[in-house]
């Protein structure tokens, strides 16, 4: 079993705490309106799924896909990864794993 990073604080970010996301033209991301839970933070890619078998394919091909081979694929691999509550969405997302990369573009 991996070792749960729930309490520790990483990069600015804490769990437990609400994050609100930038818009589209600020960051370049689609991500719904409103707050976002932090609910863990792991070092590396994780190994397990938390409430849905499926999460971590979709993370990979949401975040990974298409990368392989580049230095962003190896450094979105071996770096932290951050699982968010979303808020109320129309693409019915209730949590996510999202690399770093992304989380301090975002957030």
């Amino acid at each position: 079993m991996i070792p749960k990073l729930e309490d520790m604080t990483m990069s600015n970010y804490q769990v437990g705490k609400l994050y609100k996301s930038k818009t589209y033209q600020e960051c370049g991301y689609n991500f719904p309106e409103g707050k976002y839970k932090l609910k863990i933070i792991r070092d590396g890619f994780p190994e397990e799924p938390v409430n849905d078998e499926d999460e971590l394919a979709i993370a990979e091909e949401q975040w990974l896909e298409g990368l392989e081979g580049s230095n962003q694929y190896k450094t979105d691999l071996k770096g932290n990864w951050y699982y968010f509550k979303f808020p109320l969405n129309d693409e019915r997302i209730d949590f996510m794993w999202i690399p770093e990369t992304v989380v301090n573009e975002v957030f």
